[in-house]
């Protein structure tokens, strides 16, 4: 009896969990189609809407460039929904097949389906109107870029030909400056330096006078006295020296500079406000005596180390000093004859290589240490050889070598360099000529 009850309850047990399994594989067929339904509408619908936005890109296209509307996709995406609506009604009676539900199992609720294909259709077609609209965008984007590349080239050099056009229109339409204020230019003249194309001080300041006279000569005026010094007066205006200027011009004689040079630190009379010859000419030379004693009371140079000058010794030095020679610039000031002479009063009767001190003297003025290096290569004693130095040419330096004959053979080494030298330059200008 006990084991017929317990093969009764597994018997029992084993049939109720095969219900159960048979229940759940019926309960997986009817939502699996039932959701396969449901997508499959889905996706048709959202297929139909997408080909139907698809339709009006060009007119968004146009509305991005800003020359259209895209009212014309309107009715296109309503008979889009048509179609995707009669698709998903064909696609109903597939889930009509699903066999039965058994009696009280759960079923779908119509209206909550309803609202979520909704919600679906509608986002699918926001991303394919998004995506259509950025079609549009990425296009008119494009053409624009294509056509800003096309006349950029153009544009630029239409640009820079209207800079350099403005820039010379600018300057040549500049405000003229009054070149009255310029001694010896009167309205004539200032009318004839503007029409030439001096209009300002700055312009006539870096003019020379052949090309102030030649602007006036083609504006018909051929007397102008007084253009070599409008320059100098317009460097003054340029400067915004207003004292220097009034100095300048009173040092000036009717325009023109006076027979000695300008001195800046002298106070000078403007002769042009003087009336009569005899007091005109006293005031000049009133003004020539200042000048002169000006230039004397300059400081005198600190003195130089006159032995750089080869053939000159302490004892030279200090006579050559004493004589008023001291500094390089004052000996190659002098001649030949005045160092000489110098010497001589001082007691020195022999001096051979004073023929060559003006020349090294030139060379420490202009600091020329290298040139004054080779020079005195050149020189055999402080006295110049034979032959004529050259700058092209590298001497020996004979004085350092010993013996006659390696002296003699030095020179004459020197000699066919500038033999060769020379042979060079006829070449050349044989061949320029």
């Amino acid at each position: 009896m006990g084991w017929f009850i317990t093969q009764s309850l597994a018997f029992i047990i084993i049939a109720a969990l095969i219900g159960l399994a048979i229940g759940i594989w019926i309960g997986w067929l009817v939502w699996g189609r039932r959701a396969k339904g449901k997508h499959a509408a889905a996706k048709a619908e959202a297929a139909a809407r997408a080909d139907a936005v698809a339709q009006p890109v060009p007119a968004l296209a146009v509305a991005a460039s800003g020359t259209g509307t895209t009212t014309e996709a309107e009715p296109v995406a309503t008979s889009g929904s048509d179609a995707a609506t009669s698709e998903a009604a064909g696609a109903e009676p597939a889930a009509d097949t699903v066999p039965p539900v058994a009696d009280g199992a759960p079923g779908p609720d119509p209206d909550g389906t309803d609202r979520a294909d909704a919600g679906e259709a509608e986002a699918a077609r926001a991303d394919v109107i998004a995506e259509a609209e950025a079609v549009a965008r990425r296009a008119a984007e494009a053409d624009a870029t294509a056509t800003a590349t096309a006349g950029s080239g153009a544009e630029a050099e239409a640009s820079a030909a209207e800079t350099a056009e403005i820039a010379e229109t600018a300057e040549t339409a500049a405000v003229p400056d009054d070149l009255r204020r310029i001694e010896g230019v009167g309205p004539k003249i200032a009318a004839a330096l503007v029409a030439a194309g001096y209009p300002t001080y700055a312009r006539i300041a870096a003019a020379t006078e052949d090309e102030l006279r030649e602007a006036v000569a083609g504006q018909g005026i051929k007397f102008a006295p007084s253009a070599a010094s409008w320059a100098d007066q317009a460097q003054y205006l340029v400067d915004s020296d207003t004292k220097g200027l009034d100095e300048y011009q009173d040092y000036l004689v009717g325009g023109q500079e006076r027979r000695g040079k300008f001195t800046e630190n002298v106070d000078y009379t403007d002769v042009d406000e003087i009336d009569g010859a005899a007091a005109k000419a006293a005031a000049i030379a009133a003004d020539e005596a200042e000048a002169a004693a000006a230039v004397e009371a300059e400081p005198e140079p600190e003195p130089q180390d006159l032995r750089r000058i080869e053939g000159i010794g302490p004892k030279i030095d200090a006579t050559l000093k004493a004589a008023g020679y001291t500094t390089y610039a004052k000996v190659a000031g002098a001649s030949e004859t005045e160092l000489r002479e110098a010497l001589a009063a001082g007691g020195i009767k022999f001096a051979p290589a004073a023929t060559s001190w003006a020349d090294q003297a030139q060379y420490l003025v202009d600091s020329d240490t290298k040139g004054l290096d080779e020079y005195q290569d050149y020189l055999v004693g402080g006295q110049d050889r034979a032959a004529r130095f050259k700058k092209d040419v590298d001497y020996t330096d004979v004085d350092e070598i010993d013996g006659a004959a390696g002296k003699a053979a030095a020179i004459s080494e020197d000699e066919a360099k500038t033999a060769a030298d020379g042979d060079t330059e006829a070449a050349g200008s044989e061949a320029r000529a």
